[in-house]
């Protein structure tokens, strides 16, 4: 009995076929993946003149909305001062009638607090 080897080169045709697939698809994966990180850099290296325009827009918008949080807080933050101002005139009225209520006396100062607050109603009166 000889044993005799031959090689036929058909025999090994679906692992060559296999191990080549697996190599394009390497190749294309490692392609796509170049290509991705290259349009992501140009992108963000280069911006277009629509993302300029779109990004201006943004920005101007965003501005306008600062600017009218702005007119508001002023306008919250003068409204708060009228009313510290008037808490204050209210607390001294309040202190002048409880003096003139325990001792009957100091009418000239609840006079003067009651001229007083009106000039505060008509300084402040909208």
């Amino acid at each position: 009995m000889s044993n005799s080897f031959s090689y036929i080169p058909y025999d090994h045709i679906g692992i060559t076929l296999a191990v080549i697939g697996i190599a394009l698809a390497f190749v294309v994966l490692v392609w796509n993946a170049v290509k991705a990180i290259h349009d992501w850099r140009q992108l963000a290296k280069k911006p277009t003149a629509d993302t300029l325009a779109d990004h201006g827009q943004r920005i101007h918008k965003l501005e306008e909305h600062m600017e009218d949080i702005d007119r508001k807080l002023d306008g919250d933050w003068a409204f708060r001062q009228r009313e510290v101002e008037m808490n204050k005139l209210m607390l001294r009225a309040i202190r002048g009638l409880l003096a003139h209520s325990i001792d009957g006396n100091d009418v000239s100062a609840l006079k003067e607090l009651d001229k007083e607050i009106g000039n505060y109603l008509v300084d402040h009166q909208k």
